[in-house]
């Protein structure tokens, strides 16, 4: 059976090629380095928005329930009005949700967009904005696929267990008001931010680079959790304590291509049960089923421990909650930017991603 990378052969475009969009014309130089966007709804369906968790397929559902063609113009101060490619409004007031067409590049979609920025490309904006599927400017991007575009110059952030605004702010080399003073961040207490949450951070003049991680530490692989869960899954757990969430051949190994974890195949069992690789605590679950992740679910382990499983088609447990190793989180799928239905699957250690291949079995 083809690998993820190979499914992608039908119909993509590479990110790097430089190919200017052959229907749209380059968006007028904005001045400055902030661009925002006044929204203009061509047309919009009443339809009900969809539920953040279903058993049905939430892209079905999701699709019928954003069924809307809006058209985003770039507004900058002193010059005139852009009309700019179609792009989703209905999913976020941080972003809009851009399809890639023939021909498209990040640079020019950025370019499109009226993106920029001094101490960083314009592109890279939009691989930061993007993660886990987009790992650079030169990624291949599949025609019909969907990524986030900002709202202004900026990167769409999702806040990581034990990230405050001053860590965001650190990493990305700005100022915490500047994160704040985003209308459509929110932020009222900066001590109150949540695990999945989504923040705009604008201008940013560097993005993370992963540390060099410590030396593998033992996990306990006890459970904290009682009532009788659903164990899917079981085996010989690995020295660290971790065994595999779901059996599947690797589409996409940890590294400079995909740097945030590993892609487990779920061609042979699309919607298969996918299991805690430890015990520990629910940290996270939820998400947006239009890009990225999708639906996923993060958890605590303990010993500096985390791990992420990402791309369901519905979540079985809640935050909050202890689970077994073992133990039922939800069914495989494709939701987010998914070509097939895979498992993206991740291990952090101290805050910093590391191979998930160091520490299974």
């Amino acid at each position: 059976m083809p690998s993820r990378a190979s499914t992608r052969a039908g119909g993509i475009t590479d990110a790097a090629s430089g190919l200017t969009h052959p229907s749209i014309a380059p968006a007028a130089e904005a001045k400055g380095d902030s661009v925002g966007y006044s929204v203009q709804t061509l047309q919009r369906s009443n339809a009900a928005p969809a539920p953040l968790l279903t058993q049905a397929d939430p892209l079905n559902s999701a699709n019928a329930a954003n069924d809307s063609s809006v058209r985003i113009n770039a507004a900058s101060a002193g010059s005139p009005t852009q009309t700019l490619p179609p792009c989703d409004t209905t999913q976020s007031i941080l972003y809009c949700v851009y399809t890639i067409q023939p021909g498209d590049t990040l640079s020019t979609i950025a370019e499109q967009f009226g993106l920029k920025n001094g101490d960083v490309t314009a592109a890279d904006l939009l691989v930061n904005s993007n993660k886990p599927d987009i790992a650079s400017a030169d990624d291949l991007l599949q025609i019909g696929q969907k990524i986030r575009v900002p709202t202004q110059n900026g990167v769409v952030h999702i806040v990581r267990s034990g990230e405050t605004l001053s860590s965001i702010a650190e990493t990305y080399d700005v100022a915490t008001s500047d994160i704040a003073a985003v209308p459509q961040n929110g932020v009222v207490d900066l001590n109150a931010l949540k695990i999945g949450q989504e923040l705009l951070v604008p201008n940013p003049k560097r993005f993370a680079k992963p540390a060099p991680a410590p030396a593998p530490s033992a996990s306990s692989g006890s459970s904290s959790s009682s009532g009788g869960p659903q164990i899917v899954r079981g085996g010989k757990a690995s020295q660290s304590g971790f065994i595999w969430p779901v059996t599947g051949p690797i589409s996409s190994y940890f590294g400079p291509a995909h740097p945030l974890g590993i892609d487990i195949d779920l061609y042979s069992n699309p919607n298969a049960p996918i299991a805690a690789a430890a015990a520990g605590k629910v940290v996270f679950a939820g998400g947006n089923p239009c890009c990225s992740y999708g639906y996923y679910v993060v958890i605590d382990h303990g010993n500096g421990f985390e791990t992420l499983y990402a791309h369901f088609s519905s979540i079985a447990v809640s935050v909050g909650q202890q689970v077994a190793q073992g133990q039922l989180l939800g069914y495989g799928g494709r939701t987010g930017y998914a070509t097939g239905n895979h498992l993206h699957f991740e291990v952090h250690l101290n805050g910093q991603v590391v191979n998930p291949l160091e520490y299974l079995p």
